[in-house]
């Protein structure tokens, strides 16, 4: 198998987690998502 070097930088995560403290679960936020979101928003 021949081994090919890169020079594309990688993306960044689109994805937010946090952990509610009192139940312990995971939540998952897609960074994309919430912007268009907002910026939806303001255009409205």
């Amino acid at each position: 198998m021949e081994v090919k070097s890169c020079s594309e930088s990688l993306k960044s995560n689109p994805f937010i987690t946090y952990r509610d403290p009192i139940t312990g679960k995971w939540i998952v936020v897609n960074q994309n998502l919430s912007k268009a979101a907002g910026s939806s928003q303001l255009v409205a």
